[in-house]
């Protein structure tokens, strides 16, 4: 059994470079029952990925899986007693095994009003329920989209609907509940063009959402609001964590990436950090934060720590490439596994954990090994 600082290292180095998938072994595993592809071609998370487990049983990755063998050094070989043997084709030895965590059954349902269940909310780990509420966003439509997001691509492959109301929501969550496979949710959205930003359009599910079903925790994701008592709204009606999603933290680099949300001002994030804090308490608020840009290693670690002192979760994941879409550099191995042990060590000097986290990303874990960093820290 593998130990939580292998696990780190195995995870961390995962996440940064993923699995070649050499699809000649689809249909194989096809025949075996096992059904392996090469995940979402759209979405606002990262795409092109499938959840794994390493072989501790806790440790879980969401793991790019690539058709191309020059994009990583890792390979998908043959499963064997539950279990996928992975080889490091560049140093010749096998670098461990892996639990493919299965697609659940609902998804082969539809709500009463005849959409199927996949398409209103799909399970990101092992039983972490997500649902984009609103499939665009005012960034696309001006074309000014931030680089690494997929969030209209959903539309085009037709996988889901533009938007979900509470009842078809309320439905899935009862099916992915009897299934064992949602014990918290993450519900996110594209920006809207109003004063507001989609806070109201939170706030009209949320609470028939949590009338249905009280006792699942559910985290909102929103960008900064220049008018901070819609944070209290979406408090109200019944949301439990907040995800304020700066995404880059090095301003050039911001300007180049997320060229429509980099006119918010790091200030106005601050505001709401700060005030998020205030309303939904200690360890539930968050921040996705990208690496893997070129930016300074020690600069962003600085601009981590500053995140991490308002009392902030700073979910910091590798940046991945949009499947047919763009190539996003790699980020390097190495240098994110020095990040996340100097970033565990600020989350206990600050008493931010998370740990105890409620509901969303930060408490699913699969997308970053930053759980895992404040454990062996």
């Amino acid at each position: 059994m593998i130990n939580i600082q292998t696990a780190f290292e195995k995870k961390t180095e995962l996440l940064c470079n993923g699995l070649y998938l050499d699809e000649v072994l689809i249909d194989h595993y096809k025949s075996q029952g096992i059904e392996i592809d090469f995940g979402r071609k759209g979405g606002a998370g990262p795409l092109g990925g499938r959840y794994f487990l390493l072989e501790d049983g806790i440790t879980l990755i969401n793991v790019a899986l690539w058709n191309n063998p020059q994009k990583t050094n890792l390979r998908l070989g043959e499963k064997k007693d539950g279990f996928f043997d992975i080889y490091d084709e560049n140093k010749g030895v096998y670098f461990g095994r892996l639990k493919l965590v299965e697609k659940p059954q609902f998804y082969n349902l539809t709500t009463s009003d005849g959409i199927e269940m996949k398409k209103i909310a799909l399970v990101h780990g092992v039983d972490c329920l997500a649902s984009t509420i609103y499939q665009k966003c005012i960034y696309w439509a001006c074309g000014e989209a931030c680089e690494f997001c997929g969030i209209e691509l959903s539309l085009t492959y037709n996988t889901t609907i533009a938007e979900k109301n509470y009842i078809q929501m309320s439905e899935v969550i009862s099916a992915a509940t009897k299934e064992g496979r949602c014990s918290h949710m993450t519900l996110t959205s594209g920006t809207e063009e109003s004063v507001d930003k989609g806070a109201n359009r939170y706030i009209e599910l949320l609470k028939g959402v949590k009338e249905n079903h009280p006792d699942i925790p559910l985290h909102v994701q929103i960008e900064a609001l220049e008018d901070v008592r819609y944070i209290d709204k979406l408090k109200e009606a019944g949301a439990d964590t907040i995800g304020i999603h700066i995404e880059v933290l090095d301003e050039k680099i911001r300007k180049k990436i997320t060229p429509g949300k980099a006119h918010l001002s790091y200030e106005l994030y601050k505001k709401n950090w700060k005030h998020a804090v205030e309303v939904f308490g200690d360890n539930q608020v968050s921040t996705y934060i990208l690496t893997g840009f070129g930016e300074s290693r020690n600069e962003f670690v600085d601009a981590v720590e500053r995140v991490i002192s308002l009392g902030v979760i700073p979910y910091i994941t590798p940046v991945r490439s949009i499947p047919g879409k763009r190539d996003l550099p790699i980020t390097d191995y190495e240098k994110l596994l020095d990040i996340y042990l100097r970033t565990g060590i600020l989350m206990k000097q600050y008493g931010v954990n998370p740990l105890k986290n409620r509901a969303g990303c930060v408490r699913c874990g699969g997308c970053s090994a930053i759980s895992e960093s404040y454990l062996i820290s």
